[in-house]
């Protein structure tokens, strides 16, 4: 008889769903070693191998795939239970775990004030990380919902928008494209692009810039980290980049920085509150959702 732990069984489902170690470990809050402790314990209980280890990263044994999803049913089941037991508890009280995408922290906080102030008794978490990872961590039950700009396909999400994001080109003060009017997209031909790490939005449309201008050449500099590295970058003029306008407002306020009047810019996204589609919401996590979806677009920066 095999008696795996919780832990053992969602540090499995997680490792299964990620398929790579460290970012299985950043979901759990646990190192990479710990996490390789708990899967050589649960193999040993079981007798069987459930990964086997590949250049790409983790895959999967038939073994592993059968108790990955029976992980998913069990999590669904359970939290099918607490939102039942929330309901009969109170809908106004509870707790509810959001993700945030890194270029919405800017604003989420002011989202979460306003509904905390009409849901005092609710209690909100908030996790600000990349796409991937919350993406990832909606998945694994390890998050209610998230807030989020587009998505990539291969979710089975269901999103409703909230308000909508320009995209821009910012520049450091005093650069020659400052202050010029209508700047064709290829007179940029010889710029340096910064960007974030690929998988981040901006830099899926930054490579489609670049296409469009047919540039032959990938972006000068990826920067791995948050937007304020972006805004760093470009401040001490090392390039010019494409950057949510809504993580910017005090640096373009303060003349820390200048938007480009570039051609067909800026180019307007959307936002997304999110869960996911097989997931029953406790009433709390349910009256979050609703109320990002009917009031989020008030609390975005002008």
């Amino acid at each position: 008889m095999y008696d795996l732990s919780l832990r053992q069984l969602k540090t499995i489902f997680i490792l299964g769903e990620t398929k790579r170690l460290v970012q299985a470990a950043e979901i759990l809050s646990l190192t990479p070693p710990a996490v390789t402790i708990q899967l050589k314990l649960a193999e040993e209980q079981i007798g069987l191998k459930l990964f086997h280890r590949t250049q790409k990263g983790l895959k999967l044994t038939d073994a592993g795939i059968e108790v990955v999803s029976s992980a998913r049913k069990i999590f669904g089941h359970l939290n099918d239970m607490k939102s039942k037991l929330d309901s009969i508890n109170n809908s106004k009280t509870g707790s509810v775990k959001i993700g945030v995408v890194a270029t919405a922290k800017y604003f989420a906080h002011k989202i979460i004030a306003g509904f905390i102030k009409s849901n005092p008794e609710i209690k909100v978490s908030i996790n600000v990380n990349s796409r991937e990872i919350i993406l990832n961590e909606m998945e694994t039950y390890n998050i209610d919902l998230a807030i989020t700009g587009t998505i990539p396909s291969g979710f089975d999400l269901i999103t409703k928008p909230f308000g909508k994001h320009p995209i821009i080109m910012i520049c450091k003060p005093g650069y020659y494209l400052a202050n010029k009017k209508n700047v064709l997209k290829k007179e940029l031909i010889e710029e340096s692009f910064l960007t974030r790490e690929p998988g981040s939005g901006t830099y899926n449309l930054l490579q489609s810039f670049i296409e469009e201008i047919k540039l032959e050449t990938e972006p000068s500099m990826t920067l791995s980290g948050t937007n304020e590295t972006v805004k760093q970058a470009v401040m001490s003029g090392l390039g010019i980049a494409l950057i949510s306008k809504h993580c910017c407002v005090n640096e373009l306020q303060n003349n820390l920085l200048k938007e480009i009047d570039v051609q067909n810019l800026p180019i307007i996204k959307e936002w997304y509150i999110t869960q996911l589609k097989n997931r029953t919401l406790t009433p709390s996590s349910k009256l979050l959702f609703d109320f990002i979806e009917e009031n989020g677009n008030s609390f975005l920066p002008n």
